[in-house]
């Protein structure tokens, strides 16, 4: 154990109260730099460094300078110094009054699309590149009105403040119709979606170089590393695991506990060392220095966030009568495009023999570890489980709207897994989702027979049926619902002895 991951280990154990990693009070800074800060305060320094160089310019200039000349024909020398002044006065006017205008937006929506929004619009590049504009182009006015003086005047400096005056006017016009077009649900969706997407691309990085299960066995020596602090695990270095395991012994494996996303609190374990007895410290630091923690989850490496958002903006709308039915429906349809994409694409490099087709060899398979200049697979277990969280999340969803009565957000999720059972390749997903059908099952009775509903159930008979899934419970909600409508009930659950004939 290194000198000092031994200390850290005693203060955290002498003083279990205090955080001992510093956690929470370097993440704030650092998260508010990842998340918006890091673009604005560029474009604001480079604002500030051309405002130096100008005023330098007007206090030095010829005033016979062919460009001044141009300068002070756009600007003249008397009245540079009051538009400058005027100039700035309006931009902080305006900056603040737009700001607040479109937190006050961004606030409303968020009501109904929970807090995801407030995500969305800090991390959009183009929110970032308005708001360091007008702030940087109020620093550079104040930096020109400062050192100016009547003789020489400020021409240079107006003469570009004019232009970014021009400039600001017609930005300000595209962060209004930008803002406004980002509330709308189906461009929050939309977004979501697109990070959900690039976050799993990252993720296949690490699953390729990882095992599914474990070789080693369950009952054998192993040894759990815990934490000392507390937050979301947003990496992973999977190189660092490896060389535990080799350096450890040969049978040695690191079976990952704390996943990308999990949240682990002190004491929590983060990783099993199968093969070194359990009293063996010797390796703790190296394999707890592998994970990274933070306050919140990083969209940019691991989906379960992304899906996450897309489960709470779905669940949001489907579990309030005063919410349309349709955000609800447009994150389910996203939902259900991820799992597909999951589904199809599988996890690379989890195949067994047995799936490749005639003739196809394990290290030939696309996109897998074991090619020339692949990195090959490491002994770190990983179990991803994101088509698992989807289906989860859409088995929410159908849930919620038992108390919102939206039928049709309701068909549309059972649609949902409708269109997966076909994809379904490995026993253990078609357990998981047959396991989440049927839990759904009871909020469906809390609905009307609507017609889309009646179709879907159909449908979704239909398909259990041909792949081989029990359909009992399936066909008795259908049989349910029709009697409620028999017997003129809003939905089967609301008379027992009605819905459940004897």
């Amino acid at each position: 154990m290194t000198a000092t991951g031994s200390r850290t280990r005693q203060a955290a154990l002498r003083d279990p109260m205090r955080s001992a990693g510093g956690l929470h009070v370097t993440g704030r800074l650092r998260r508010g730099v990842a998340e918006f800060l890091r673009l604005p305060l560029l474009m604001i320094f480079a604002f500030c460094v051309a405002g130096v160089l100008v005023a330098l310019l007007d206090a030095s200039a010829d005033e016979r300078a062919p460009l001044r000349e141009i300068a002070a024909a756009l600007v003249p020398d008397e009245g540079s110094i009051e538009f400058v002044s005027a100039v700035a006065t309006s931009v902080v006017t305006v900056t603040s009054i737009t700001f607040s205008v479109l937190l006050l937006a961004v606030q409303q929506t968020s009501q109904a699309l929970t807090a995801v929004v407030f995500d969305q619009f800090l991390r959009r590049t183009a929110n970032q590149v308005y708001f360091g504009f007008f702030v940087g182009t109020s620093a550079f006015c104040f930096l020109i009105l400062g050192p100016a003086r009547r003789d020489p005047a400020p021409v240079y400096g107006a003469a570009i403040t004019l232009v970014l005056a021009v400039v600001a006017l017609v930005i300000l016009l595209l962060l209004i119709h930008g803002t406004i077009d980002q509330m709308r649900p189906q461009s929050v969706v939309r977004s979501i979606h697109e990070l959900a997407l690039r976050a799993r691309e990252r993720e296949l990085v690490l699953l390729c170089r990882t095992r599914a299960e474990r070789t080693s066995e369950p009952s054998g020596r192993e040894r759990g590393v815990t934490v000392y602090d507390s937050g979301y695990v947003v990496s992973v270095d999977v190189d660092a695991l490896a060389r535990v395991a080799a350096e450890a012994g040969d049978d040695v494996e690191i079976i990952v506990r704390g996943a990308l996303g999990d949240y682990l609190v002190f004491g929590d374990v983060t990783a099993l060392i199968a093969g070194v007895d359990a009293d063996d410290d010797s390796w703790d630091d190296a394999v707890r220095e592998a994970f990274e923690l933070n306050d919140i989850r990083d969209v940019d490496v691991e989906m379960g966030y992304a899906t996450g958002q897309l489960n709470n903006i779905a669940w949001a709308a489907s579990s309030s009568s005063q919410q349309s039915p349709q955000t609800a429906i447009t994150a389910v349809r996203a939902l259900r495009d991820l799992l597909a994409r999951c589904l199809a694409g599988g996890e690379r490099d989890r195949v067994s023999r047995e799936d490749l087709e005639d003739g196809e060899d394990w290290q030939d398979r696309e996109g897998g570890a074991g090619r020339p200049g692949e990195p090959s697979v490491v002994p770190v277990v990983y179990v991803d489980g994101a088509a698992s969280r989807i289906v989860g999340a859409l088995a929410a969803v159908v849930i919620a709207t038992a108390e919102s009565r939206q039928v049709h957000t309701c068909a549309e999720t059972l649609r949902a897994f409708t269109g997966t059972i076909a994809r379904l390749r490995t026993e253990r997903d078609r357990a998981v989702v047959g396991t989440a059908l049927d839990s759904v099952l009871p909020a469906v009775i809390q609905h009307a027979e609507a017609p889309e509903l009646a179709e879907t159930l159909r449908e979704l008979e239909r398909v259990l049926r041909e792949h081989d899934y029990d359909v009992s419970r399936v066909a008795q909600v259908r049989d349910l619902l029709s009697q409620a409508t028999a017997r003129l009930l809003p939905k089967a659950s609301d008379e027992p002895q009605a819905a459940h004939p004897r």
